[in-house]
């Protein structure tokens, strides 16, 4: 009996490992034919006595430059943030609100507007707007 339960066990885990090489890949994954999918890292956090959107490992650097179907990963550092993005088809959404040191990641979806879109960033801590090039933007290519 305790073959045929470790015999069981066995052939469901070897089963979805194996799925995984020969099944549909999830939403978001790369595919055959697509190009690698990118992720985009910024943080929001004061610089200087001013709140700024800026590059992970860059705080001279605020656009993100992107293609459809890459990611961007925001990470607030001292305050809780609300997003405003004014096309919806960009992220799919239109607002969103991340606690501080929580991560915000959204695909730029496939129906996005190539060209330039602004978003803002509230700081909730100090009721301000947080810039980048004032206003941080993402440029879809």
């Amino acid at each position: 009996m305790k073959k045929n339960v470790t015999f069981t066990i066995v052939f469901v885990m070897v089963s979805f490992f194996l799925s995984g090489f020969t099944g549909p890949g999830l939403p978001g994954q790369d595919q055959p034919g697509q190009a690698p999918v990118t992720e985009h890292k910024l943080v929001i956090k004061q610089i200087d006595d001013e709140w700024r959107v800026v590059h992970e490992g860059d705080e001279s650097e605020s656009d993100v430059v992107v293609n459809r179907g890459d990611r961007i990963r925001w990470i607030p550092q001292g305050s809780d943030v609300s997003f405003q993005f004014m096309e919806e088809n960009l992220v799919g959404h239109s607002r969103r609100t991340v606690k501080d040191g929580r991560p915000l990641v959204l695909a730029i979806g496939n129906e996005a507007r190539k060209g330039v879109h602004p978003y803002s960033v509230f700081i909730h801590k100090d009721l301000t707007y947080a810039v980048g090039q004032s206003p941080p933007r993402i440029i879809v290519e």
